[in-house]
């Protein structure tokens, strides 16, 4: 099974002193539990920092094609759209070209969405909670399962506390609690063996 982690730069780990984000933690978990199942594993960490949702859907299927191996399942967790609001992306951009990544993927393979978490910024941090609600909604149209970063890391004072260095990206404590929340995500966690 071939996994791709499809988002910006929160999705990448930036920020994080020891470089594994939260994707990195949960590939270190999954290898911990069961070595064997995750050897058979290729997790593929495809943040790019500063990503909009638009230029996710310019580059995410031909860099998924280079991943996939014939005869084998692959599946695709996104993870974007806090980028969107800092370069002022409209919102008809942000609902078409997320509903195109969004479609083409379920299509195609195991697709899960995970809405991004909150920024210091209470204006900013309200354009990415309005941002990922409403993507949660189109995968719900699309029977994407979804997990919502927001609402739980934006009552953690911990978390908030971790994006103290620029005002989104937390540090390896912040993407802890992150990697901690998703254990929770069902559909995560059976793919991933947590």
């Amino acid at each position: 099974m071939v996994i791709c982690f499809i988002g910006d730069s929160l999705t990448q780990g930036i920020g994080d002193e020891l470089a594994l984000g939260w994707v990195g933690r949960l590939a270190r978990e999954s290898f911990a539990r069961d070595p064997q199942r995750a050897r058979a594993l290729t997790v593929c960490n495809m943040g790019v920092r500063s990503d909009t949702s638009a230029r996710i859907a310019a580059r995410w299927r031909q860099e998924t094609d280079r991943r996939r191996r014939p005869g084998e399942d692959m599946a695709f967790v996104f993870s974007f759209g806090a980028a969107d609001g800092k370069f002022d992306l409209p919102a008809e951009e942000t609902l078409a070209a997320s509903h195109a990544v969004l479609a083409e993927a379920a299509s195609l393979g195991n697709t899960l969405y995970i809405a991004p978490p909150p920024a210091y910024d209470a204006a900013w941090s309200a354009h990415i909670r309005q941002v990922g609600q409403e993507l949660c909604g189109i995968c719900t149209e699309l029977g994407v399962p979804t997990f919502d970063f927001h609402q739980p890391l934006s009552q953690q004072a911990g978390y908030m506390a971790s994006l103290k260095a620029d005002g989104i990206h937390p540090d390896a404590a912040g993407y802890e609690r992150m990697a901690g929340l998703l254990h929770g995500f069902a559909p995560l966690a059976r793919l991933m063996g947590l």
